[in-house]
């Protein structure tokens, strides 16, 4: 692929970043704040240094296939073309829930806004209206996807750096910690840990990205660790400038009304600014998971894994993959309208993408075995335990008893199954 149809590296990070800073960043504060008070800023440094194996090993693999791979290609080379296509297509389904759960609420953000009343017949032409839009835009040429991604992810970025800015001249030299806090952080693990799911978005489009075989992974740890970064700071600068009681009481979105404005024309013209970076940052986040989605699908049937893969996998005059963009808007519908829970969309999301994790870690480990690649074993082991660590409290989170578990996780195993079915069926008719 020539690079007209290629992005940079500094637009893979912007991307990648995109995807991780969403509006979880404005929401964990206020919920580990109850917990850690002024120390809560900490539970981000922490989830770092425990997801930091799981980032690392993920960016390693990528060094091993040096045309670009996807997340079917890490678990083909080592497991073969079932555990291949599941570790795929659960990744696919954990973005679409991603994506699905986000128009959701940039849909419910729509009608709060607006003061409209919505029928259900007027609530599914929004729906398809909505997602129809961000796959029209994820059809331009790669070069254009790229301008829009660098220019949303930098207006999402403004409120963040922003509040980091004002650190310098609303830094609380009283601000008291409380070391009994310290205790509550293994607390905020379940709470901070969405914040990075997202960081694998480069494993994707590695093969979208100029430069050579590690600049994937270097996009990876550069967007992880950057992104850990922003989220430390800005969650420090709220408690200097609110205190974790105000935190609380009127959330992060409230912190423009302890920045002593005088002027009111000034507090209107930067709460409105800020509100509008927060609608950018709903609208952003879904152009790139659209994109990462819809692109692990495009290898999908670029592989013939799927029936009428050979029509489906067309692309466009700007070698954009059309069928594969409108199937996953179609998944996003699907979800959005008849999985509209948060509980069920964050199980989909959670399990679909840490079981790809859990998958392609267990294919790295056995490549570095056949490798004898001694001296990272001991991190992959480490980042497959953290992601059944992870997997664990997403099943915990999912729900109050087993039976509720079960019920939030029914439509994942629907969707899976449903796919997995058409894979052994496209792949007996391939033989035949």
């Amino acid at each position: 692929m020539d690079s007209a149809h290629k992005i940079s590296k500094l637009t893979a990070i912007l991307i990648t970043m995109n995807i991780m800073i969403g509006v979880g960043v404005y929401i964990v504060p206020v919920s580990t704040s109850k917990l850690c008070g002024n120390l809560s800023f900490l539970s981000w440094p922490l989830i770092t240094a425990i997801f930091l194996p799981v980032v690392y090993s993920i960016a390693q693999i990528t060094k091993y296939f040096e045309t670009g791979g996807s997340f079917y290609h890490y678990a083909k080379q080592e497991f073969g073309k079932n555990i291949g296509f599941i570790n795929g297509w659960t990744y696919f389904l954990g973005f679409a829930a991603v994506s699905s759960l986000l128009s959701l609420k940039l849909r419910d953000l729509f009608i709060s806004k607006l003061g409209l009343s919505m029928s259900m017949n007027n609530i599914l032409i929004f729906n398809a209206v909505i997602i129809l839009i961000f796959c029209l835009l994820n059809l331009l040429n790669l070069k254009h996807v790229g301008k829009i991604q660098n220019l949303t992810t930098l207006i999402k970025l403004t409120p963040l750096l922003f509040i980091i800015l004002l650190l310098f001249f609303y830094w609380n030299p009283n601000l008291a910690f409380d070391i009994k806090d310290m205790s509550n952080l293994q607390f905020t693990i379940p709470l901070s840990i969405f914040g990075f799911l997202g960081f694998e978005a480069a494993c994707s489009i590695s093969h979208l990205i100029e430069g050579d075989k590690n600049t994937p992974s270097k996009v990876i740890l550069i967007s992880f660790l950057g992104t850990a970064l922003i989220y430390t700071i800005f969650h420090l600068s709220l408690l200097h400038i609110m205190g974790p009681d105000n935190l609380i009481k009127y959330d992060s979105l409230g912190v423009i009304k302890f920045l002593n404005l005088k002027n009111p024309l000034v507090y209107k013209i930067i709460s409105s600014i800020f509100s509008s970076a927060i609608f950018v940052a709903y609208a952003s986040t879904i152009f790139g998971c659209v994109l990462t989605s819809s692109s692990n699908l495009h290898i999908m049937l670029d592989n013939n894994l799927l029936p009428k893969s050979n029509t489906l996998k067309k692309l466009t005059r700007s070698r954009r993959p059309k069928y594969a963009i409108l199937l996953t808007g179609l998944t996003v519908f699907i979800l959005m309208t008849f999985a509209n829970k948060i509980t069920i969309l964050s199980a989909l999301c959670n399990f679909g993408i840490v079981t790809t994790y859990a998958l392609t870690l267990l294919s790295l480990l056995s490549i570095q075995i056949k490798k004898r690649a001694k001296s990272r074993i001991i991190i992959t082991l480490i980042s497959i335990l953290s992601s059944l660590l992870i997997i664990g409290y997403s099943w915990v989170l999912i729900g109050f008893d087993h039976i509720e578990r079960l019920k939030n996780f029914l439509p994942f195993m629907i969707l899976a199954t449903t796919g997995f079915i058409l894979f052994k069926y496209n792949e007996k008719n391939n033989k035949n």
